[in-house]
């Protein structure tokens, strides 16, 4: 099955920052480069979200950019800019969330990674949970279950692309 995942920064950043060290565990690094680099999509807003720090994560991901490890996509493109206005005017009519959380969902990378997997049929992988109630944060989890989107977190994108720790 090929299959292609779009990365929730939080994914990336909670791994560099306290799962997975660089310099505690450059073997996780190698492998998601390795056993990813056909399969990881970057959505260009996640990868902004990164850049603005200038830490291990990021000094990292350009190198890996540099070699094409991963695919970049670009919102730019009329369909995701289409599901994406969906998405928004759902959850701006959703009575659920309070406001602040629908302006927040609306202005950061989490909107279009939902956008790019509805287009594409990416599974999204992030450590973001579904809470049915959820009213201070439109949650990446929630928006899948309600746009119907393939979600999965990190251990379970660990052994479908085949990470192991000897």
């Amino acid at each position: 099955m090929d299959r292609e995942y779009a990365i929730d920064a939080n994914i990336l950043i909670s791994c560099s920052r306290r799962n997975y060290p660089f310099d505690i565990a450059p073997g996780f690094w190698n492998q998601i480069n390795e056993k990813g680099s056909d399969k990881i999509v970057l959505i260009d807003k996640i990868q902004e979200e990164i850049y603005r720090n200038e830490d291990e994560l990021t000094k990292w991901l350009k190198r890996v950019q540099a070699s094409n490890s991963f695919f970049v996509a670009s919102s730019n493109d009329i369909e995701i800019i289409h599901n994406y206005s969906k998405m928004i005017s759902n959850i701006k009519s959703n009575s659920q969330y309070f406001e602040s959380a629908k302006s927040e969902f609306a202005n950061v990378g989490d909107s279009w990674l939902c956008a790019h997997a509805m287009t594409y049929g990416y599974v999204i992988v992030t450590e973001e949970t579904y809470e049915e109630y959820s009213r201070k944060r439109v949650k990446i989890p929630n928006v899948c279950r309600e746009f119907n989107i393939e979600y999965i977190n990190l251990l379970q994108f660990m052994r479908e692309i085949g990470i192991r720790f000897n």
